[in-house]
């Protein structure tokens, strides 16, 4: 089995090992698994194909869905669309509508909106905001606060405006740190499975 970077563990030595090794190298298995899936490349690094920075962007917004537990009600109907909202960032609204074509989550679809200053977030499940419009996330954050938003962001410093989530490259590789304030003051949870393979974790107050 290969995992990323070139790391290979063969299986025929995990079915030689003792118990209580065989469990710890399954666990170290599982965990690189998972964080290999995380962190998708960024531009610049030696994989080839290198998808453009928007498109691994948008991979990341639409996996978050998956590993996040809405408020009660927030989800109008067992097949209601998840509404993603993208503000200053119309390539990344069109990577994601791209991406989100056809899928779903669970039972619901998915449906990207590009946003502009001014519109109203009630019926937003996920807000992005792209760094041309970073001035704006201060002011969006308490709104998104109360209507149950998870706000997104890609640039520095944006967990102290009230992001939830920035995306931030690194190494040449896409990564994410989590505000757990921000998520909680959204009354939104947040997979352990995720937080678990974040880059950093700012612990709630």
């Amino acid at each position: 089995m290969t995992l990323a970077d070139g790391m290979t563990l063969r299986a025929d030595v995990i079915g030689r090992s003792p118990g209580p090794w065989r469990l710890l190298v399954l666990c170290c298995l599982g965990y690189l698994l998972v964080l290999a899936a995380w962190s998708a490349p960024g531009p610049g690094a030696d994989d080839a194909p290198v998808p453009p920075e928007q498109a691994i962007k948008a991979a990341f917004l639409y996996k978050f869905l998956g590993y996040v537990e809405w408020r009660r009600g927030a989800l109008a109907g067992p097949a209601s669309p998840i509404v993603i909202g993208v503000l200053g960032a119309d390539d990344i609204a069109e990577a994601l509508r791209t991406l989100a074509s056809g899928r779903a989550v669970g039972d619901h679809p998915i449906e990207v909106r590009r946003v502009h200053p001014g519109d109203p977030l009630e019926r937003l499940h996920m807000l992005f905001v792209g760094r041309t419009e970073s001035s704006r996330v201060a002011h969006l954050a308490p709104l998104a606060q109360q209507h149950g938003v998870l706000l997104v962001t890609d640039f520095e410093g944006a967990l102290d405006e009230g992001s939830a989530i920035n995306l931030l490259v690194i190494g040449n590789r896409v990564r994410f740190e989590v505000s757990l304030d921000a998520t909680e003051k959204s009354g939104l949870r947040l997979s352990s499975r995720m937080l678990a393979v974040a880059l950093w974790v700012r612990p709630a107050h």
